[in-house]
């Protein structure tokens, strides 16, 4: 069996270029040669969503690990912040209408930068996560992230409805 060497799997974004298919498809190009990613993930999405960044095949398996976005040209790192957006889509929540719990499932209506929403949490310790002092991603039912970047910062009105929950 061939082993990976970390040289090989780890690209160096000065030595790489992406570019979009005529499908729409994203097309790696190392060495002068060219390579279709099926999926670009951020290996810390929340803490460092540009930093080592997973480029995989169509079938899912990892090509290599992209060391930093910032690093690429001008056209690439365009390639790569959409598709981040795309699979990281967090709408920001600016405001808390209602909190409502029945039967362990807490029903959020809420303001967000993308408009108003609604939607339930079950098992809220486990779905409303902390990022550091005042910074929560709060996971629904339907697997969609919500974040709140500062809680303090939100109305009084909704600092109080959060509060049992944060």
């Amino acid at each position: 069996m061939n082993e990976i060497t970390t040289d090989e799997f780890l690209i160096r974004a000065e030595a790489v270029r992406l570019r979009r298919s005529d499908d729409g498809g994203v097309v790696l190009i190392r060495d002068g040669r060219e390579q279709s990613v099926g999926r670009i993930t951020a290996a810390y999405p929340l803490t460092h969503p540009r930093r080592l960044v997973s480029l995989r095949d169509a079938d899912g398996q990892e090509v290599g690990l992209l060391d930093n976005v910032k690093d690429l040209d001008a056209d690439s790192r365009q390639i790569v912040r959409q598709e981040l957006d795309r699979s990281y889509f967090m709408p920001r929540i600016m405001d808390v209408v209602d909190l409502r719990e029945e039967l362990n499932v807490v029903r959020w209506d809420v303001q967000t930068n993308k408009g108003p929403r609604t939607f339930l949490v079950r098992n809220v310790r486990r779905n409303v996560r902390r990022i550091g002092q005042r910074r929560f991603v709060i996971k629904d039912v339907d697997g969609n992230r919500y974040e709140i970047r500062d809680w303090i910062t939100l109305p009084s009105a909704a600092q109080k409805l959060l509060e049992p929950y944060l």
